[in-house]
């Protein structure tokens, strides 16, 4: 097995939906015949593992479960065997085969994080004042996008887009100027002579926050902070631990998103409005306040 037969699977998935819009063929080939029982394999998968592919859409959704971390966040989806402790959410859909329905999106893998050290290095003075030793290079290929949908305890239906439940601790809000880079996971051999497997359906570890390698996990946050581990948590739009939710990947950015970056980029310049209409003080003015200005 390797990280090529998922894709072929797909392909096969959607050259077997094409066709059968189409009249019936007089005659089908053996690569045909091999061609629909790959996608009728990939559909029982897809239906085993309760993941939901809407290419009309460019969506896939899986069903999870809020979790209650004690911990920062890591990890912003996890497989049920992932890292709880660290992780927003949880499913049960089995990794390899959610990889399988991303490829199927027309998703392309590209790069993870990366870190080397700064030749020359910094001098502990240096350090001290702030100074970085380590190089980091941020993900880069192509971007996804999450939305979060689930019934509130009076019927109604909410959702939201993952950047609404994600808090960055250090501006103390929801995170902003956020994107999510798909990485696609990786194969190797967990034991010294073992055949290669897909490492996340073993580590269950599947959409980060912060830049973890090796890159055994689906995607990854670029963010300015996203290399601080212990910079990320819920906000209070995130419902109860436990709550089951849909948790959908979408090929194209979702209206909700739109919405959202149309609103904060309202509220901004608002903000800078209010900010330059406000009386300057002038040079050799006393403060009002004892000596606080």
């Amino acid at each position: 097995m390797n990280l090529i037969l998922p894709f072929l699977s797909a392909l096969a998935l959607f050259a077997c939906c094409a066709r059968s819009q189409t009249p019936k063929a007089p005659a089908e080939s053996p690569a045909q015949g091999s061609g629909r029982e790959l996608a009728t394999e990939l559909k029982e998968l897809f239906a085993k593992e309760k993941i939901e592919v809407d290419l009309a859409k460019g969506t896939v959704t899986v069903p999870a479960v809020v979790n209650a971390p004690p911990d920062p966040i890591e990890y912003l989806l996890i497989h049920k065997k992932g890292k709880k402790h660290e992780a927003m959410f949880f499913t049960e859909s089995k990794p390899s085969v959610l990889n399988s329905a991303l490829l199927l999106l027309g998703l392309v893998p590209g790069k993870n994080a990366s870190y080397k050290e700064k030749v020359p290095p910094p001098s502990l003075e240096e350090i001290e004042k702030g100074a970085d030793p380590i190089v980091i290079t941020p993900p880069d290929g192509q971007p996804f996008w999450m939305t979060v949908a689930w019934t509130d305890d009076q019927g109604k239906p909410v959702e939201y887009c993952i950047e609404e439940l994600i808090g960055d601790i250090y501006r103390k809000a929801s995170v902003r100027d956020a994107s999510f880079i798909y990485i696609g996971g990786r194969m190797a051999s967990i034991y010294k002579g073992e055949p290669e497997v897909y490492v996340a359906d073993f580590e269950g570890n599947l959409v980060s926050l912060c830049y973890l390698t090796p890159d055994n996990h689906l995607g990854t946050m670029k963010h300015d902070r996203s290399r601080n581990d212990e910079n990320w948590w819920l906000t209070d739009k995130v419902p109860a631990a436990g709550t089951q939710v849909k948790f959908s990947f979408h090929r194209a950015k979702p209206a909700l998103l739109v919405e959202r970056e149309k609103r904060l980029a309202e509220e901004d310049k608002k903000a800078a409005e209010e900010e330059a209409s406000k009386p300057k003080t002038e040079a050799g003015d006393e403060p009002k306040d004892g000596g606080k200005l």
